[in-house]
């Protein structure tokens, strides 16, 4: 295989790339954020300028929040899960509170899952085996030899290709995985390669296996599916538009109040001068002394465009909090006058469906998950996965009314956002072990204090 077959991409992926990282860059915003370049250069704008608008910008992350609360909703009432006689086998217990060989327990995995499909719209889980042998049941266990899961998130799956079996079912043939830059995995119904681009651009084959599964060890997990296979529907795909236009308005702001805080000054120019001045809001206005009462005045600038952006700012602010109630869902109805109980019932009814839609979408991938380790065992998954079809939308609709607030009162504050983060995680994460916590309010302290510097 050349490097021109491991670096193809599938359209489908070519077309949706820029838009996946740009939903991930909205989710995580800060230094993230503002190195995606969503802050357009004014036209006639001086490089030196817009390079300290770039530094200065500021970006209001609604879009976390969102998603957040509506992970935290799904998971509030945790599934009810019964595996069957794989409950007995110690192999199947050690990955329940370890599935991914990095200490995750399934029900934590889940979650993280789910909260990247609600950003990206789908996420895969490959269900791995570690390619060791053991020749007794014995050694399996003792050496933790057992299938395990890795997330991979949609701008790493390159390539897929998919078949129709003999029975009409439709199943994934092959897909490929970049696992690092130049390191390419390569899995079909009955083997795996990996493959490595070395500096001189020549590709190699590192390793190959082969298995007897008999289809590809992926699942997909879709936050809301869209009709086409390996696309979803993220929870900020209309949001993150919303929130981009916020930025460009807060720096715009930011410009207009910093060149009109000061007057400029205007004075006559001296005579027979052949420098010439450049005119701007930061420099001074010449003109004829011959004019006149021609003495230095300062000259006010306008301030009349900053009342339009604030009330642009806050008409994007009643959106964001409109659409996110409906979990990406566009309504008509004019927020400008108060909701009858009908339209607000009916809006809580969409939002209960999307939930049931989200928790469906899980219930399937994690049987299928379930499936997958069960075979790669020789074994049958006869257990039962159900996720709660019920949800409390009304907290929720004031969970997110909450924090989108939280967002906009725009405190230029360290503090406060390592505070807000600080609740976020207490309010999106209640069961969290201590340890665990405490290393996420940690590292926030960390970040923040890397800011500082």
């Amino acid at each position: 295989m050349t490097r021109e077959e491991l670096e193809r991409r599938h359209p489908l992926y070519m077309a949706s790339v820029a838009e996946w990282e740009f939903f991930v860059r909205s989710y995580f915003g800060g230094r993230l954020y503002r190195e995606g370049g969503y802050l357009l250069k004014h036209p006639f704008e001086s490089t030196e300028n817009y390079s300290r608008r770039k530094a200065t910008a500021y970006y209001y992350n609604y879009c976390g929040p969102v998603v957040d609360i509506m992970v935290s909703h799904l998971f509030r009432k945790p599934p009810k899960r019964d595996f069957g006689s794989l409950s007995e086998d110690p192999l199947f217990v050690a990955f329940l509170e370890d599935c991914d060989l990095e200490g995750s327990s399934l029900a934590r995995f889940m979650r993280e899952a789910q909260r990247f499909a609600s950003i990206y719209g789908r996420v895969s889980i490959v269900v791995d085996k570690p390619r060791l042998t053991a020749f007794t049941r014995e050694e399996e266990i003792a050496g933790g030899l057992r299938p395990y899961l890795v997330l991979i998130t949609p701008e790493n799956l390159l390539d897929w290709r998919f078949t129709r079996l003999p029975s009409g079912r439709v199943a994934l043939q092959m897909v490929k995985i970049r696992e690092e830059e130049g390191l390419y995995r390569i899995w079909t119904h009955r083997g795996w390669q990996l493959w490595r681009v070395d500096d001189k651009d020549e590709a190699g084959l590192v390793d190959s296996g082969t298995h007897h599964l008999g289809e590809v060890p992926m699942v997909n997990l879709y936050n809301k599916k869209t009709g086409v296979r390996m696309l979803g529907l993220s929870d900020i795909q209309d949001i993150a538009d919303i929130n981009r236009n916020i930025y460009y308005l807060c720096s715009d702001a930011r410009e207009i109040i910093e060149n009109t805080a000061f007057p400029m000054l205007a004075m006559p120019y001296e005579k027979g001068a052949v420098e010439e001045k450049e005119i701007g809001p930061r420099n001074i206005l010449q003109f004829d002394p011959s004019e006149p009462n021609a003495r230095p005045y300062w000259l006010e600038a306008p301030h009349s465009s900053l009342s339009e952006i604030r009330e642009w700012v806050r008409q994007d602010i009643t959106e964001i909090h409109r659409i996110a109630k409906l979990g990406g869902i566009k309504a008509t109805q004019d927020r400008g006058q108060p909701q009858s109980g009908i339209a607000l019932e009916l809006e809580w009814q969409q939002l209960h469906a999307v939930l049931s839609e989200k928790a469906d979408n899980l219930e399937e991938a994690e049987r299928d998950i379930l499936r997958l380790w069960a075979r790669w065992q020789g074994r049958r998954f006869d257990g039962v996965v159900d996720y709660p079809d019920e949800f409390s939308v009304r907290d929720l609709d004031r969970e997110l009314e909450r924090a989108i607030k939280a967002v906009s009162l725009g405190l230029e504050s360290r503090t406060f956002r390592k505070e807000l983060e600080k609740r976020l995680v207490e309010t999106v994460l209640p069961k969290l072990p201590v340890e665990v916590k405490t290393q996420i309010l940690e590292e926030i302290d960390g970040l923040h204090r890397k800011e500082g510097h």
